[in-house]
């Protein structure tokens, strides 16, 4: 898909805006993440679907344990401090785990015991680790570029259709989705100025704006059904 050292030497040519961007970008997904624990526990349920919740966690867990590669391989700052601003994400999207394990029997799996459900939360995050690890192998996207924001759209994707099944905005916030909207443009913003045509294309910005997009849409959406904006 791409040269993976041209790329990063890209960067090279305005590390401060790029980092800078990369900064802002980090912000925000914290900000999201931090956003959506705190309006789980207000309304005691889970923030994120399990769905989402698994492959974020294996592709952000998948990306930690190739520590080796962005050290040893690479040598390079950018995916040697993306390396460490991973290893809190991947607390975090356990702790988005937890959540659907403390709040979400009734609305998942009302029919089975507390045992059966656990077995199937296991399930689900071995699954997910499974498909990640055949999926990133087939990808040729070996510095994770496309697979950031490529994993972020899930969230807009299962974040409406939740959001629907509900019917409400229990677990969500309009500053759970601005933080996310914000994140993406920044990344986005990043991706378009340093890694060149292969991420210039009709299905790249395709897939940006479905997921800046949508995040906004969210944004708005939670903020009316949370009596914000009439």
């Amino acid at each position: 898909m791409y040269d993976p050292r041209a790329l990063l030497a890209s960067v090279d040519t305005n590390p401060v805006l790029f980092l800078a961007l990369g900064a802002f970008a980090m912000v925000f997904n914290y900000s999201f993440f931090a956003e959506a624990i705190r309006a789980g526990r207000r309304d005691k349920a889970f923030a994120l679907p399990l769905t989402v919740s698994t492959a974020w966690f294996a592709h952000d867990i998948s990306f930690v344990f190739r520590g080796g590669e962005w050290f040893g391989t690479y040598q390079h700052w950018y995916v040697e401090l993306f390396w460490v601003a991973l290893i809190p994400t991947s607390a975090f999207e356990l702790l988005f785990i937890w959540q659907v394990w403390k709040y979400g029997k009734d609305e998942i799996f009302p029919s089975g015991t507390r045992a059966q459900y656990a077995w199937l939360l296991v399930g689900s995050v071995v699954a997910g680790l499974i498909i990640w690890y055949a999926a990133k192998e087939m990808l040729g996207d070996p510095i994770y570029i496309f697979t950031f924001g490529g994993v972020a759209s899930l969230g807009v994707a299962y974040g409406i259709r939740r959001t629907a099944t509900r019917g409400n905005a229990t677990g969500q916030s309009a500053l759970l989705w601005g933080a996310f909207t914000c994140m993406l443009i920044t990344w986005y913003t990043a991706v378009f100025l340093f890694f060149g045509p292969v991420f210039q294309t009709p299905a790249q910005f395709l897939l940006e704006a479905f997921s800046i997009g949508g995040g906004a849409f969210l944004t708005v959406w939670t903020a009316r059904l949370n009596g914000k904006l009439t």
